[in-house]
């Protein structure tokens, strides 16, 4: 049943969801809208692409290892105060970009972007979940998803305009008008926090650690592709970021107050949503980085056409998150992340089917499947994550959302990238064997090695089948949604 709130309290909740989809946009937007500005990077200041390449690397970064912690500071001072700054911080990174003067200024221009992104997102999901009844927890997820499929859809559509018709200072810019309106819109409309407590007191090891951690495992991540797997400074980076996580978990567990509460994963709908939505994204890079690939080199399709195409999925996305989180609050979560998590695994399975006389109406059709899944899964599943806090924690399982999401991804486009690689290669050895001329071996090669990586992120998707399927189980015990008014 629906709750009825005053008048007040139900335009709040709107005001709130609006506020935070712009903030969440724009640093979607933000992660995205670079990458297609590299090849005039490199000529404007004349340096390599591996070092152009730190203009999004140090964002990424930064914003993902900082989460946890800015998270948990939103939990302790106040949410709107930490969006509020985060959302300032991040207007000044962008004017301060669009004035660099080298390519060392704009990588510390887009670390400070990357404080403030970060200050955002760590409590956006927070504040939406407080601001919403428990009701509508789904609906409200679903909407605030929106944001992030428009952020992906804009960021290299809004950056290729810009690019064609003015300068590469206008991707920082053109923006500035619409962050401030944010900043100003958090400010106003954002309910004002409550007063902090007198003495707050902040875990500083766990804080160290869990930065470093992150840190490393994700930058030595990031260096697979360029290094190889079994290169020492990929396996150092990632033995420490290892080392790191696995010292801040014992710190954490006698920490006073630790930047995540332990005692959350011991409740099994929360970990097992937690651990769903980890692995969903690991098995997602296949789709945006290989991809492209497939209909580039593989297809011989022009990018404008590959990007059209690659934007079905995100359209999907978004009019099936509303409709998923809707459906969710009025029947529960379990079955509809089931069915998101199963529609996902199937999208993989078929796209194993992928060739080079693929019908366009069948990769249409299979992409709008792959739409549906993740639009099904992420809400109803967030639902569970958030549901499953305390509200005092809402901000640390706010960050801790976003920071899988991206740890997901940067394990994920590491290990497809690599394996793709690899097998890419094995599979043009063959190609020559049989005689195979250059421009076939280019593109034969690349559908049977597509197929490999589809093959490891289809078994991860049954793995989160098999995670929801057991929280039916779970569900029929323990409402989620019942546990934020408990407070337990």
């Amino acid at each position: 049943m629906t709750e009825k709130l005053p008048y007040e309290q139900n335009t709040y909740k709107w005001k709130a969801l609006v506020t935070v989809a712009m903030g969440t946009m724009m640093a979607t937007i933000d992660a995205s809208i670079t990458n297609i500005a590299f090849p005039i990077l490199t000529e404007t200041f004349h340096t390599e692409l591996t070092t152009v390449m730190w203009v999004t690397v140090a964002y990424i970064l930064v914003s993902t290892s900082s989460m946890l912690v800015l998270g948990k500071i939103g939990d302790l001072v106040g949410r709107k105060r930490i969006y509020s700054l985060g959302m300032g911080i991040f207007t000044v990174g962008l004017v301060a970009c669009s004035l660099s003067q080298s390519i060392g200024g704009l990588i510390i221009y887009r670390i400070l972007q990357a404080v403030g992104a970060a200050m955002c997102i760590s409590c956006g999901t927070a504040i939406v979940t407080e601001a919403f009844p428990l009701s509508e927890l789904g609906k409200s997820l679903g909407l605030l998803g929106i944001a992030v499929s428009l952020g992906f859809i804009i960021g290299p559509v809004v950056g290729g305009f810009l690019l064609q018709w003015l300068d590469w200072r206008s991707i920082f810019y053109v923006r500035v008008p619409l962050s401030f309106i944010v900043l100003i819109l958090a400010l106003i409309l954002l309910r004002k926090d409550e007063k902090p407590a007198d003495t707050i007191t902040l875990d500083l090891l766990g804080t160290l650690t869990s930065s470093l951690g992150i840190f490393s495992l994700v930058f030595g991540m990031s260096q697979i592709r360029k290094f190889g797997p079994k290169s020492f400074i990929v396996l150092l980076l990632i033995g420490l970021g290892i080392l790191f996580l696995g010292v801040f978990v014992l710190v954490e567990r006698r920490a006073r107050d630790p930047i995540v509460d332990l005692y959350l994963f011991k409740n099994r709908l929360f970990s097992r949503a937690s651990l769903g939505l980890f692995l969903i994204f690991i098995s997602a890079p296949p789709y945006i980085l290989i991809m492209p690939f497939y209909l580039l080199h593989g297809l011989g399709w022009s990018a404008s056409q590959a990007g059209l195409l690659l934007a079905v999925h995100s359209m999907t996305t978004i009019i099936f998150g509303p409709i998923s989180g809707w459906l969710s609050d009025r029947f529960g979560p379990s079955w509809f992340a089931i069915i998101g998590a199963s529609a996902t695994t199937a999208a993989y399975f078929f796209m194993r089917t992928f060739d080079l006389h693929t019908p366009i109406a069948t990769i249409i059709s299979v992409l709008i499947l792959l739409g549906v899944g993740i639009g099904m899964f992420q809400p109803p599943n967030n639902s569970t994550i958030m549901g499953a806090t305390p509200r005092d924690r809402l901000g640390t399982a706010s960050a801790l959302i976003a920071t899988l999401r991206q740890v997901g991804i940067s394990l994920g486009m590491a290990l497809a990238g690599t394996l793709f690689a690899t097998r890419r290669i094995i599979y043009q050895e063959e190609l020559i064997k049989k005689g195979a001329g250059l421009e076939a071996i280019t593109s034969l090669s690349i559908p049977p090695a597509f197929h490999d990586v589809l093959l490891v992120s289809a078994f991860l998707g049954l793995a989160v089948v098999i995670l929801s399927l057991f929280r039916v189980k779970e569900n029929s015990v323990t409402n989620p949604l019942d546990m934020i008014e408990k407070g337990d």
